[in-house]
This record gives structure tokens, C-alpha cells and sequence, in this order.
């Protein structure tokens, strides 16, 4: 009896541990942070934000922490089309988001769309997942990497089987992938921020920039571009005064901000490209009560910035939209699983309510410009 039980407790261990490696078809948890990663240029992107829309997906799911256990045993659905959205790990409410939007594709083009991941951002779990997946032979593979580089060998594998590999939000290097869903490029992002600057200015006085670290390549890159862009004729009576780094970090982006208004007295507006010191100025302006006088724009998430949206500290801010990110991933693979394009530069395609695509030279689909969020729409939003 007891030699049945000690096989019975290894038998369900074995179990559990082979079901951790992935996780369920789940919709996403309600809310939460996301990790902010200061958002990036072309192929960076802004401070990740780990959070999503509340995701609706097509089954109900278990919470994070069970989906993130049951995963990598779920078959594909039989009959039909199935693709597999893996994002960098579960639990996070930015791709759950992308997941809500898959589910929308998924279900404005007849076919399954599985959301599958690590349990944590871990490249070798990712692809001991993806691998199960190839050998379940499913339609199609939509990847945010863990590892571009690691997971080339498993893309390729992929391919090699017949199964269209895309990817978004974090690409797999050239030769793993067929192609990559870009969510926005620097030029873009920092016009939309000069501009949102401006608007709160009124047209004229002084900005300044509150940035993450002064050796951040997609920081410095944006604050360029910002520059450049504030000597376009409709800026001339804007003058950027400062820019200041606030690291990263919560506290020294705050201090930092709180020298800027003593330092300059009649500042109209920071910009902050950056989700940690973006939320950090917003709250300080309102410390100082300052709110109406001191405007914040720049680079956030919805949930952090909500309540600095409503009180009017920073009135709005930008970054692009997660759930269309994986609305679109599941067109772009579709159209490459059922023919429609070969996935190759030059192929287009139409991708449902976002309309028309070009694959670009180096194998990249832009999503577009970044969404501005403000108290008309931020309630709409949950990552």
C-alpha cells in the first residue's frame, strides 16, 4: 500500500511539474501594474508595461497563477484552425491585454487563438513551450521573445514544419521569424509628445524633459528627435529650458521634478518618456499643488496615470495600444497560414478594423502612431 502511494505522489508531482512550463487559454487577470520599462524607439519599446485590458477571452479563465500550470499539456482544438499568442509570461496585464485583441481577431476570422506562456519571462521555459506546440503541429505561432536570439533555433524549427512564425512586441532575431509586429517607431513617438506638450502650453513658454538615465540609447534617441522636432515653425514659441534624469527611480525622478519648478518658476510643462518619472512628475505637481499651472505629458501607462489624468496634473500622455498589437499579430498570421501573403517585404494585406498593411524590407509590420490617452478614454483602458 504504501510503495501505491509513494507511486501515486510521484506520479502527481511529475505531473506538475511538466504542467508549469506553460499555461492555460485564459483571460486576463482585471488589472495590475505593469513593469515599466522606459518605452523604446523602433524595435525597443516603452518601459514594458505588464498590464492589459481587462482580457475577454473566448474560454473564462482560472487566475494567473493556475493558468501559468496548465498550459503546456493544452492540446489545440481539434478541427478548425488553431494559432498559439505567447507572450513573455503570464500574469502580466500588458499582454493580457494583446490577448483581449487576439480573442477579437480571433473571432472576427472563424479560428482558435490559444494564449500560452511561461509562468515567468524565462527564455528556456518559452521554448520548451514552444516546442510542445510544434510537435501538437498547431496553425501557427504569434511570440513576443523572451530572448531573440536564444529563440532563433525554435523558430526556425518552426518554419521548417510548416508553421508561420510571427512576432510582436519583442522580436525574434532575422531567420527565426517570418515577421515582426512593431508597436511604434522614435520618430513618432516623439512628435506625438512635442505636440502634446504644446497643447498644454497653450502654444508658447517653457518645457522640460525629465528622462530615465542620461545612457538610455532609446531615451537620448527620442530627446534628439524632440528637438529636432521643436524647430518645426508651429514650436517657435516653445523653448525647452531643461532636461534632467531622473534614473529610473521613483524618488530621484521626483526630486528632480520638484527642482525644476523651483528652478524655473513660470515652467509650463515636463515631459517625461518614461513610465517611472512620467508618474513621479505627475505626482509631484500635485504635491505642490501646482495642478493648472505645471502640466505632465509624456510616456505611461493607464493604470498608473489615471489618477493624475482626472485630478489634471498631467492631462494626457501616449503609449501605443497592447490589445491592438495582438489583433493585429493574429491577422498578419492568418494571412500568411491561409495564403494570403508568402510573409515576405512588399507582401500587404488588410488587418480587419486597423485596415491596411505593408511588410517592409526588413520583415516588419508597424502598427502605427501611439494612442493618446486623457480623461475621455483612459477608463477604457486596464494594463
Amino acid at each position: 500500500m504504501l510503495t501505491k502511494a509513494v507511486r501515486l505522489f510521484s506520479l502527481i508531482a511529475t505531473i506538475a511539474v511538466l504542467a508549469a512550463c506553460g499555461s492555460a487559454p485564459a483571460a486576463a487577470p482585471t488589472s495590475a501594474p505593469t513593469k515599466p520599462a522606459a518605452p523604446t524607439s523602433a524595435s525597443t519599446k516603452p518601459t514594458e508595461p505588464a498590464g492589459t485590458e481587462a482580457a475577454e477571452s473566448a474560454t473564462a479563465a482560472p487566475t494567473a497563477a493556475a493558468a501559468a500550470t496548465t498550459a503546456a499539456t493544452t492540446a489545440p482544438a481539434a478541427g478548425g484552425t488553431t494559432y498559439v499568442l505567447v507572450p513573455k509570461n503570464l500574469g502580466n496585464p500588458y499582454f493580457d491585454t494583446a490577448n483581449k485583441g487576439a480573442q477579437e481577431a480571433a473571432k472576427e476570422l472563424g479560428v482558435t487563438v490559444l494564449y500560452q506562456g511561461p509562468a515567468t519571462a524565462d527564455a528556456t521555459a518559452q521554448i520548451q513551450l514552444l516546442s510542445t506546440l510544434i510537435a501538437q503541429k498547431v496553425a501557427g505561432l504569434a511570440i513576443s521573445a523572451d530572448d531573440g536570439d536564444a529563440l532563433v533555433p525554435t523558430g526556425k524549427e518552426a518554419i521548417a514544419a510548416g508553421i508561420p512564425v510571427v512576432t510582436w512586441d519583442s522580436a525574434i532575431a532575422a531567420g527565426g521569424r517570418q515577421v515582426h509586429i512593431n508597436q511604434a517607431v522614435a520618430a513618432d513617438i516623439a512628435a506625438v509628445q512635442i505636440q502634446m506638450a504644446s497643447k498644454l502650453a497653450g502654444g508658447e513658454g517653457k518645457i522640460a524633459i525629465l528622462s530615465a538615465t542620461s545612457t538610455a540609447p532609446n531615451q537620448n534617441e527620442w530627446i534628439a528627435l524632440m528637438k529636432e522636432e521643436l524647430k518645426k515653425p508651429e514650436y517657435a514659441k516653445l523653448t525647452l529650458v531643461d532636461t534632467v534624469y531622473g534614473d529610473d527611480d521613483d524618488t530621484k525622478s521626483y526630486s528632480e521634478a520638484q527642482g525644476l519648478f523651483k528652478k524655473y518658476p513660470d515652467l509650463k510643462v515636463i515631459i517625461a518618456p518614461t513610465t517611472v518619472g512620467i508618474a513621479a512628475s505627475a505626482r509631484a505637481v500635485q504635491d505642490a499643488k501646482l495642478i493648472g499651472k505645471v502640466f505632465v505629458t509624456g510616456l505611461g501607462t493607464p493604470n498608473q496615470m489615471r489618477e493624475y489624468v482626472k485630478s489634471g496634473a498631467a492631462p494626457e500622455f501616449a503609449l501605443w495600444n497592447p490589445g491592438d498589437l495582438g489583433y493585429l499579430a493574429v491577422y498578419t498570421l492568418d494571412a500568411i497560414h491561409s495564403g494570403k501573403i508568402k510573409g515576405l517585404p512588399g507582401d500587404k494585406f488588410t488587418a480587419g478594423k486597423l485596415g491596411d498593411y505593408t511588410i517592409d524590407k526588413d520583415g516588419v509590420v508597424l502598427l502605427g502612431k501611439p494612442t493618446v490617452f486623457d480623461k475621455t478614454n483612459i477608463d477604457k483602458f486596464d494594463f
